[in-house]
């Protein structure tokens, strides 16, 4: 016989002891005492949890603070959402604001919001239209960056890597005129297709390189083409 889960729903102020549940949905203030394993966990007002979470769908758009680690198929943030262990996630959609103090490994993530990350970001697709900070390695097929704010990684490593700096609303229009070079800052930025604006880095290697505006590169190591705008300062290695 199947284990029958119950739902717990807290509008109000409350404590949740750890265990198995079908939905939790919290629109006022609970605290979460232990590991929690539920289907759907949906926070609109604040909400604690004092250890591991686990969830196949999770919904942030008040508050949220987790102690251990968060595993999820998918995860929505429009509000804040605190963590202080790792991110297991297929799928990542923030729009809100996020801090990881472990690393994040995901199918793909999509940022408009602001993103920090302590650790590791592994993904097949890295999709930002905001600010992040990744204090590890960013490694994804797929990365692009359209920067509405500041942008700092240690290091990127995938196959296609496209920054440039966000022109498609005010905050991109500001950032055109007040931002300085240092629009991402990372040290190596390693791929097969790279094109980068608005970017400082120790070394860019790849086959296909393209450095676009107002880059400060210490140097490009390239394998078949090479370009770069009149603007930015770099020295190219061809390798083999």
């Amino acid at each position: 016989m199947e284990e029958k889960l119950v739902d717990m729903k807290i509008s109000g102020s409350g404590k949740i002891s750890g265990g198995k549940y079908n939905e939790v949905k919290i629109s006022g203030s609970a605290k979460v005492e232990g590991d929690i394993e539920c289907y759907t966990y949906k926070c609109s007002g604040s909400s604690s949890v004092n250890g591991n979470a686990k969830a196949e769908t999770v919904g942030i758009s008040g508050s949220t603070k987790i102690t251990g680690d968060l595993d999820t198929d998918e995860i929505t943030v429009s509000g804040s959402l605190h963590i202080l262990g790792d991110v297991n996630a297929r799928k990542v959609k923030i729009s809100g604001s996020s801090d990881i103090g472990g690393s994040l490994h995901t199918e793909d993530i999509q940022i408009s919001g602001s993103v920090s990350i302590d650790g590791d970001c592994e993904a097949e697709n890295f999709n930002a239209r905001g600010g992040f900070k990744i204090g590890g390695l960013l490694n994804a097929g797929n990365v692009d960056i359209e920067m509405y704010g500041n942008c700092r990684v240690k290091d990127i490593g995938g196959e296609n890597i496209k920054v440039r700096l966000g022109k498609g609303h005010f905050f991109g229009k500001m950032l055109n005129l007040f931002m300085d070079s240092k629009g991402l800052e990372a040290g190596t930025i390693e791929g097969d297709d790279i094109f980068l604006e608005n970017t400082t880095a120790k070394i860019v290697r790849g086959n296909n390189v393209t450095i676009g505006d107002n880059c400060s590169i210490e140097t490009v190591e390239y394998r078949n083409k090479i370009n770069i705008d009149s603007n930015s300062k770099t020295v190219c290695k061809k390798i083999d």
